[in-house]
C-alpha cells in the first residue's frame, strides 16, 4: 500500500461512514438538537425554510429529513465502498468503485447547486457543494498519479476518463450553483431599492 491510496482510502471510509451514516444518519436518531445543529451548519438545504421549498423548516426526523437520510445512506455505500477496496489492497479493482464514487459527487453537487439556482437555497448550501469538487478532483489526481501502479500498469482508460469528465461536471454543477448564489443576491438587491415614481 502507498501514501496516496492509503490517505484516499481512509478519506473514503471517514466521509461515507462517518459523515454519511454517524452525522447525518445517526445523530437524528439520538439528539433533535444536535441534528439541528449539524443541519443548519453543514446541510442547510434539507431543513426548508425558504421560498422555494416551502415557508417552514423541516422538524428532525420529519418525512424530507429522513428521505435526506436514506439519500445519505446510499451516498454512505458508494464513497465508503472504495474505501474498503482501496485498504483491503484490491489494486485495479478498486478503480470502478471510484468512478462510481465521483459520479456521487457530479449527483450531490447537482442537487445542491439546483436547490441553490432554481430554489433559493441559503448560501451556506455552497460549501458542501464546493467540497463535491474537492473530493471528486482528490480522486482523479490520485487516479491520474496512479502512484506505484497501485491501479496496474495500465489503468482502463475508459473508467479514467468517466472520472476526468464527472469532475468536469462536478465543477460545472459548482459553477451553475454559483451563478444561483449570485442570481439570488441581484433579485435581493433589486426588491430592496425603492420604487421610482
Amino acid at each position: 500500500m502507498n501514501r496516496a491510496f492509503t490517505a484516499l482510502g481512509i478519506y473514503f471510509l471517514f466521509h461515507g461512514f462517518f459523515l454519511d451514516i454517524i452525522v447525518i444518519g445517526l445523530i437524528p436518531l439520538l439528539s433533535a438538537t444536535a441534528a439541528e445543529a449539524s443541519r443548519k451548519a453543514l446541510f442547510p438545504w434539507c431543513r426548508g425554510g425558504y421560498p422555494g421549498f416551502g415557508a417552514d423548516e423541516v422538524p428532525n426526523l420529519a418525512p424530507t429529513h429522513r428521505r435526506f437520510i436514506a439519500e445519505n445512506a446510499a451516498y454512505a455505500i458508494l464513497r465508503g465502498g472504495p474505501g474498503l477496496y482501496i485498504l483491503s489492497g484490491m489494486g485495479p479493482a478498486s478503480l470502478p468503485v471510484m468512478v462510481l464514487a465521483v459520479v456521487s459527487y457530479a449527483a450531490e453537487g447537482f442537487t445542491i447547486a439546483n436547490e441553490i439556482f432554481n430554489y433559493g437555497a441559503p448560501a451556506d448550501a455552497a460549501p458542501p457543494m464546493t467540497l463535491m469538487g474537492i473530493f471528486s478532483t482528490w480522486t482523479m489526481i490520485t487516479v491520474l498519479n496512479n502512484e506505484g501502479n497501485y491501479l496496474g500498469s495500465s489503468p482502463d482508460k475508459a473508467q479514467v476518463n468517466a472520472i476526468i469528465a464527472f469532475v468536469a461536471i462536478t465543477w460545472l454543477c459548482w459553477l451553475y450553483g454559483v451563478i444561483g448564489i449570485i442570481r439570488g443576491k441581484n433579485v435581493a438587491d433589486d426588491q430592496e431599492k425603492p420604487l421610482l415614481e
